[in-house]
This record gives structure tokens, sequence and C-alpha cells, in this order.
């Protein structure tokens, strides 16, 4: 698969008045980050940034112009503008060909789902998973066969992931001693089956939470990142919003 194409600039300056003038401009403020070397504030183009990320989210690779250089990259951090199709702020990682990274890739459950003939509903528990591969072997998801998911209670597990020729679990990687651990981890769902009124009861909980998570992530990016912005929205198959 042929890396996403993207271009980029340097900025010059970094108050809240040069970043507001940027967005007025249709441009997006982002930093670039290179082990070893200090981060670079940089702008894009907000249509050709949403192209990127809809194209490679945050797990593969894209060739980033800057002036007469290029660089191997990955989105690292995205914030979008809260219910608005647009890119506030975004954070890339600079990669070496022959060197591991690690990603976020999005889990997909793929195949019919025998469950829901039945007129039960499929909760999805995981939506992604950290990875450490090479930047040409990166997936674009990592999927699981839904066959397994016939009555209530029925779940696929991490261990049910086949992982593609390496690539590796980040989390297993940190507890390669532990045989405990990398049992518990891998016995962790990716998705249960359960009855349509459970699910619909548990999704005032799962907003809350989201609410919680997106306030950690604006805290963290600071700087040129407005408050009340909105991170992005993991949907099902791996595509963020």
């Amino acid at each position: 698969m042929q890396n996403m194409l993207l271009n980029a600039e340097k900025r010059k300056g970094l108050g809240k008045r040069a970043v507001a003038s940027l967005r007025a401009e249709g441009k997006v403020p982002g930093v670039l980050q290179e082990h070893g070397k200090e981060s670079l504030s940089i702008f894009v183009e907000g249509r050709e940034i949403l192209k990127a990320f809809a194209g490679a989210g945050k797990s593969q690779a894209i060739d980033l112009t800057l002036g007469a250089t290029k660089k191997l990259v990955l989105i690292k951090e995205i914030q979008f503008v809260n219910l608005k199709p647009e890119v506030e702020h975004v954070v890339f990682q600079a990669l070496k060909a022959d060197e591991p990274v690690d990603a976020e890739v999005p889990v997909r459950i793929v195949g019919e789902v025998p469950a829901e003939a039945s007129r039960l509903v499929l909760l999805h528990t995981l939506e992604a998973l950290e990875v450490r591969a090479l930047p040409k072997d990166l997936p674009e998801v990592l999927e699981v066969s839904a066959e397994k998911l016939v009555d209530v209670d029925d779940k696929v597990l991490i261990s049910d992931i086949k992982l593609p020729a390496g690539v590796e679990l980040v989390e297993l990687l940190a507890v390669a001693d532990d045989e405990e651990k990398r049992e518990e981890f891998l016995s962790q769902p990716i998705a249960i089956v359960k009855e349509a009124s459970v699910v619909e009861s548990d999704e005032g909980t799962e907003l809350e939470e989201g609410a919680s998570e997106s306030d950690a992530v604006e805290d963290e990016k600071g700087g040129d990142a407005d408050q009340g912005g909105a991170t992005e929205v993991a949907k099902p198959g791996g595509k963020k919003s």
C-alpha cells in the first residue's frame, strides 16, 4: 500500500493570535516530534489533514513534505473542533523505515455475527490495541472473526487475534517474563454478545467516561489547542471522526 502524501510548512508565529490567523485561513497548527531533536512547530492545510487522517488513521505511515525535506511520519495525536469536521491541532511522530514503531491500530470484528439473527447485539469493549512493527509492516486493522458470537455472553478475546507477520502487541512485550499477566491480558474481551436492553442501559455510563477522557487529552495538549476542543472518536472498523 502506498503511503499517504501530505505537505507541511514551518510556523513562524506561535502565539494565540498567530494560531487564530492560521485557522481563519483553513490551516491547522501542529507539531513534528523526532527522537533526539527539538519539536518543530508546523502547519498543514485543513482539508489535506482530514484526507490524510481518513486514509491513514493513527496506524499508517504518511510521507510528509516539509520544505526541501521529506519525513516518514505517523499521526500521533489529533484534535477536532467540537461538533465540526475540522481539525484543530495535530501531532506527528517522525519515523525511520528500519526501526520498529509503536502505533495504535483499530480492532475490527469481521464476518456476520450469528447472534444478530436472534436480535442480540454486540457490545464492543475494546476498539484498538497498541502494536510494534516496522513502518512498512503496520497493519491498518487487527481482525477477529465473528463466528463465535452466537449466544448471550459469548465473546471474542485478544487471544483470538491473529497477528500479521512482523507485528507484536506492545503490552505483551512489556510482560514477556510474567506468564500470569500475559494470560490476563490475552483473556480481555474485544466484544461480548448482550441483550439489547443491557447495551442501552450502559450507554449513559460510556458517554460520561468519554467526556472525562476528552478532558484529560485536552489538558495534555495545552499550548496551541483551544480549550473546548474534542479528541477523535473511534468508529467501528477503525475509522474515526
